[in-house]
């Protein structure tokens, strides 16, 4: 059975970190890859690398750099790609978690027009509408 992260920090705040270390399984947290994650994404939808290049600004070898691991996208740039896959909030959250990412927030003005656009699924364009409206920083 997992252990939740309150009970975990409880332990690793009581404790020697080599004994925390050594009662521990890490394997499913490290190994977190964001290529994987949407590569497994973009398979469990029938989507292809061209699906993202046709309706984002990001180059075709750009994408497959980030597919390979070769290059680590941006936070924007991971919220672009799930816009364009028209991903939901979970699947986005998941992506930007693999990337070691802050997942979208509600109580965050520009994450909360994300958000919306992505539970609308709304293209890349128009959530850039939204977000100029609110005189925010564009996705890329």
């Amino acid at each position: 059975m997992k252990e939740s992260t309150e009970k975990l920090q409880e332990e690793l705040n009581n404790t020697k970190i080599e004994t925390y270390l050594d009662s521990h399984d890490f394997e499913d947290f490290d190994s977190l890859n964001f290529p994987i994650t949407l590569k497994n994404l973009l398979e469990s939808r029938s989507l292809k690398p061209t699906d993202i290049i046709k309706t984002t600004p990001l180059s075709k070898s750009y994408v497959y750099a980030v597919l390979s691991g070769k290059k680590a996208p941006s936070r924007d740039k991971i919220i672009s790609i799930c816009i364009a896959i028209k991903a939901d909030l979970t699947d986005c959250n998941s992506l930007l978690k693999s990337a070691s990412y802050r997942f979208l927030h509600p109580k965050s003005k520009r994450d909360s027009i994300i958000i919306f656009s992505l539970n609308k699924g709304l293209s890349l364009a128009e959530v850039n509408i939204e977000l100029e409206r609110a005189h925010l920083e564009l996705l890329d």
